[in-house]
Formats: C-alpha cells, sequence, structure tokens
C-alpha cells in the first residue's frame, strides 16, 4: 500500500520515536502517585519535577512558574478564565482578538455569561493583528488581553512582544497561546513578554493528553479543578508524569532544531504554493505572505467547497484540512476567516496544508499532482 501523504501537522503531529522511548522509560522505572511519600511516590514526583525543570530552562522561566494540563484547551481555560476572577475586583473586561483558536473564544464568551465585557480587536484583511488596535480596546478595566503566538489557520504570526509591551504599564495581563509555536517562533518567555503561555505538546510531536501553562510570578489565577494541592495549588488533580516527560522532550527537540525545521518547512511550502497557484487558475494564497508560519499554506480555491477537495484529497492518500480540526462537524464557516471581512461562500472554498515532521518533497509532488485535476473536475460539476 502506498504510504499515505500528512500534510495537517497544525491539527496535530506524529509521535516523534524519541520521545516514545523517553515516555516508556519513565512509565517503567515508576508507577507511583507523586503526591505519595513512599518510594514508589517519591521517584514519581523526582520524574515529574526533572520534566518541570526541563520545561521551565526551555522557555527561560522558573520551574515553580510551570504547571502541567491535560492540553492546550484546559491550559488557556485556565490562564484566561482563572486570570479574569482572580482580577475581577478590579474590572471585569477581557480583550481577545477575533482570530483566537475556539479555546480561548469560547473560554471568553463563557465570561461573557458571568458578566464580563468581553471586546475581540479584528484582524487587518490579511489576517494580521496590530498591537495599536490590541492596546486600544484595552481601556480601563480590562484584567487580560489575548493573544496568540500564530493563528491555527492562516499562520499568521502576531506581534505578541509589541502587545505586552504597549499594556504593560496600564497591568492588563497577557496570555499567549503558544500551541504552534516551538519549532518555528521564539517561545522564551521573557523574550515575549507574557504573563502566561499556554502549550499543547501534540502539536510538535509530543504526546496528546498533556498541556503546560507559563504563570509568572505573582500573577494570580483563581483555580477552575479542585481536589489536591498539585500543580501550586492551582491546578488539582494526580499528575500525568508520563506525559510530563513526553512533553519535556518534545519541547527541547523542538527548539533545538527550530533553526533546520525552518528551512526544510519554508522550502516546502514555497514549492507547493508556487507550484499550486501556478498550475490552478484563480487560487489564491490567504493571510499574510510575511510574517507567517514556515509551515503552513491556507488557499483558497474559488467555484469549490473546501470539504469536496478535502475529501478527494483523502481518496488521493492525501491528509489536509479546510481549517481548524475543532471545527469538524460544524455547519459555519471559519470564524478566523469570516473576522478576516471573507464572506461565507469564500471561507467555505479553502484548504489548508501544513507540514511538519516527516514531511517530504514526495508529498509535495502528490498534492501538484492531485490537486488541480480536483479543482478542475469540482468546478466542471458546478457550472
Amino acid at each position: 500500500m502506498r504510504p499515505r501523504a500528512y500534510l495537517d501537522h497544525n491539527a496535530s503531529t506524529p509521535l516523534d520515536p524519541a520521545v516514545r522511548d523517553a515516555m516508556a522509560k519513565a512509565e517503567a522505572m515508576t508507577w507511583g502517585n507523586p503526591s505519595s511519600p513512599h518510594l514508589e511516590g517519591r521517584l514519581a514526583r523526582e520524574i515529574l519535577e526533572e520534566a518541570r525543570g526541563r520545561v521551565a530552562a526551555t522557555l527561560g522561566c522558573r520551574p515553580r512558574e510551570v504547571l502541567f494540563t491535560s492540553g492546550g484547551t484546559e491550559a488557556v481555560n485556565l490562564a484566561l478564565v482563572g486570570a479574569a476572577r482572580a482580577r475581577a475586583a478590579s474590572g471585569k473586561r477581557v480583550v481577545v482578538t477575533a482570530i483566537e483558536h475556539s479555546c480561548v473564544t469560547d473560554a471568553a464568551d463563557a465570561l461573557g455569561r458571568e458578566g464580563y465585557e468581553v471586546v475581540r480587536v479584528a484582524p487587518t484583511p490579511d489576517g494580521r493583528v496590530e498591537a495599536g488596535a490590541v492596546d486600544a480596546a484595552c481601556a480601563p478595566g480590562t484584567s487580560v488581553a489575548a493573544v496568540m503566538l500564530a493563528n491555527h489557520e492562516t499562520g499568521a504570526i502576531l506581534p505578541v512582544r509589541a502587545v505586552a509591551e504597549a499594556v504593560r504599564a496600564r497591568g492588563v495581563a497577557v496570555l499567549c497561546d503558544a500551541a504552534l509555536g516551538p519549532g518555528q517562533v521564539e517561545v522564551r518567555v521573557e523574550a515575549l513578554g507574557v504573563d502566561l503561555l499556554a502549550l499543547s505538546a501534540h502539536k510538535w510531536n509530543g504526546p496528546k493528553g498533556i498541556g503546560a501553562l507559563y504563570v509568572r510570578r505573582r500573577t494570580k489565577l483563581e483555580p477552575l479543578l479542585r481536589g489536591g494541592p498539585q500543580e501550586e495549588r492551582i491546578r488539582g488533580g494526580t499528575e500525568n508524569v508520563v506525559g510530563a516527560v513526553g512533553l519535556a522532550t518534545a519541547l527541547e527537540r523542538a527548539v533545538a532544531s527550530a533553526e533546520a525545521r525552518r528551512t526544510r518547512y519554508r522550502a516546502l511550502t514555497e514549492r507547493l504554493l508556487g507550484g499550486l497557484l501556478a498550475a490552478i487558475p484563480d487560487a489564491r494564497l490567504l493571510g499574510p505572505a510575511e510574517p507567517r508560519l514556515p509551515s503552513t499554506v491556507l488557499l483558497e480555491l474559488p467555484g469549490c467547497e473546501g470539504e469536496a477537495v478535502l475529501v478527494n484529497l483523502d481518496l488521493e492518500g492525501i491528509s489536509t484540512s479546510t481549517g481548524s480540526a475543532c471545527a469538524v462537524g460544524g455547519t459555519s464557516a471559519s470564524p478566523v476567516l469570516l473576522a478576516m471581512g471573507l464572506s461565507t461562500k469564500r471561507a467555505s472554498s479553502t484548504i489548508r496544508f501544513s507540514v511538519g515532521e516527516g514531511t517530504t518533497d514526495a508529498d509535495v509532488d502528490r498534492v501538484l499532482s492531485a490537486l488541480p485535476a480536483i479543482v478542475g473536475r469540482l468546478r466542471a460539476l458546478a457550472r
């Protein structure tokens, strides 16, 4: 059977064999609860804290500023909702960009139902967000501002540091969803200037079910999960020791190889984009040409339904996406693209390619061979 071409790394990535080996070693060493005082528990605690220290060293922060969670969604919810509730006495206003992942926007909507004022900052037509627009939205009473590091659909890289510098004097806590950053964009917290930073291991060849949240010292959070003193008494529940080892290993490997990854990903996507624009009439890139994740290409294909393109590519052995995987099953167009000013029809005529570790020139060749013919067939049927 011919191997499939997987070009949906923004949704999830294959587990790095080195990460799998590190997790297997940790699992073989202990099964104890890291909160237990006996030998097995102490060994589990030692492994957990070593992993925490490795994450902290990679992010450039203190180990006590790193909390382990069940994934990026929990990390974001704890950061946004937890910080807003902890700061409610000084103001009940939160600011988010209109192109955030649904884990941010849905959490903000939940705060809105609690009586918070939620302000969404619109992007420019090419999917960027201007720091000045976020700054202007942070009126008195704003407690938290959420600005993602890179958009999951367009690949647009946002000016996180500029936002943090602009709002710092007003005491606004800045949350950064950095799920797609490691291996492609700087994630050291002092370079970004943020107070809260969320990570999700499965986005960069780590395991699913484990995330991390950086919480700058003295940044108060109201716990969402209660039931124990774990994770600085902010996130109750027995820690996922093996997952923490997997996250730490994947994060270190992604950051250490970032320059090589960026170079290789850029070469793949430039060849993919150039070939498709040359072969498919009226196809166009959505989102900024720069700054953009080197891994990501979002194409608009007028006259085609993105879902139909996806299905046809899947039949050709090519895995891709129409946008965020979290939107699968929904009937509405991408909120990110609608916020950029696209009509529902245009937003539904898109396909996203995202390369990663394991993507080859042969994978790109398969797309260049298959997609123009698929688009031609679909356009002919639509006439």
